[in-house]
């Protein structure tokens, strides 16, 4: 599934999230693990010594690429939650990779595997998102995932991708 064809979902409150998840994810006929991972619409790019040069609109990049992330994301290296990178180089660019959280559907939404082998919680991985805020949902089978929170794409992002929800605004686009 490509960008052109990937549904942009407009909530009217983040604590609709887990239910239309639900709607959203059953009527595309998905089954499976989901990669869940929330970004910032819009990011202020630095220079060097930190001033701002500009910004990235990070929802476009979506729409062109399938992942928020390009070249001048960071890498983490958190031992015990990231690959380390700075350990075993994998050649790996900051747009091959998100961090994100692995969850499954429920009937009453979602819940959320945090640790690999671990039971998985119920979680609310929209907490304290504002309107300047998004969440991207991947097909899990499409990522390798190779630490707690990081996962790398099989393939191209775009394919991986199965939806984007946003909260509306008066001036929202419409990308559906």
């Amino acid at each position: 599934m490509h960008v052109g064809s990937v549904k942009v979902v407009e909530l009217d409150d983040w604590g609709d999230f887990a239910r239309v998840l639900h709607n959203e994810v059953t009527a595309i006929g998905h089954e499976g693990l989901l990669i869940i991972r929330n970004f910032a619409l819009v990011t202020c790019d630095v220079d060097a010594d930190m001033k701002p040069i500009g910004e990235t609109n990070r929802l476009e990049l979506v729409r062109r690429t399938g992942t928020d992330r390009d070249a001048a994301s960071p890498m983490w290296n958190a031992t015990g939650h990231d690959y380390e990178h700075d350990r075993a180089p994998t050649c790996k660019g900051p747009a091959d990779i998100i961090y994100a959280y692995v969850a499954e559907l429920t009937t009453n939404g979602y819940r959320v595997h945090y640790l690999p082998d671990g039971e998985p919680e119920d979680w609310d991985l929209t907490e304290g998102l504002l309107e300047t805020d998004g969440v991207l949902v991947y097909d899990a089978s499409k990522l390798d995932r190779v630490s707690k929170n990081e996962h790398w794409f099989k393939g191209d992002p775009r394919d991986a991708l199965l939806l984007v929800f946003k909260l509306r605004s008066e001036d929202s686009d419409s990308f559906a």
